[in-house]
């Protein structure tokens, strides 16, 4: 392999983004790991304590997960009495929102998660770190 190419992975934006999210993952994982919650479970809850989304096609596209990926957690969620489902109002489609529990367990979780923010902010500074979320929120909607 040239050196050019060599150099070139280095800069290899799939390899890189996805170290930073293997690094991310860990980081969130430790903090939140004592509420038997995965991080992605975690994003899912906020996203349901943020706002209603009308179908789990629409919280699946706001998520950027499969949907077969998505019904799997909201299943385990609902096992684990912190989500409940509704029928829509309109068609034969179904809208999860949180419990009681689970608004409880949003609200315990949220610190630990400031934490693993925080964290963040002690490698880059503030400034840094909003500029690659506008850049990872822009490249999200390719």
């Amino acid at each position: 392999m040239n050196e050019k190419a060599i150099l070139e992975m280095e800069r290899c934006v799939l390899r890189n983004t996805r170290a930073a999210s293997r690094m991310m993952t860990r980081n969130f994982s430790r903090r939140l790991g004592r509420f038997e919650i995965t991080t992605e479970q975690f994003s899912l809850i906020a996203s349901l304590a943020g706002a209603e989304h009308d179908s789990v096609s629409a919280l699946a596209d706001y998520l950027a997960i499969e949907r077969s990926t998505l019904s799997r957690n909201l299943s385990l969620l609902e096992k684990k009495g912190v989500v409940q489902k509704r029928a829509a109002d309109k068609g034969n489609g179904v809208i999860y929102s949180l419990t009681a529990k689970g608004q409880a367990l949003f609200e315990e979780m949220v610190p630990h998660w400031q934490a693993a923010q925080d964290a963040i902010l002690d490698v880059v500074s503030r400034e840094e770190l909003d500029a690659a979320l506008n850049v990872l929120k822009r490249v999200a909607k390719l």
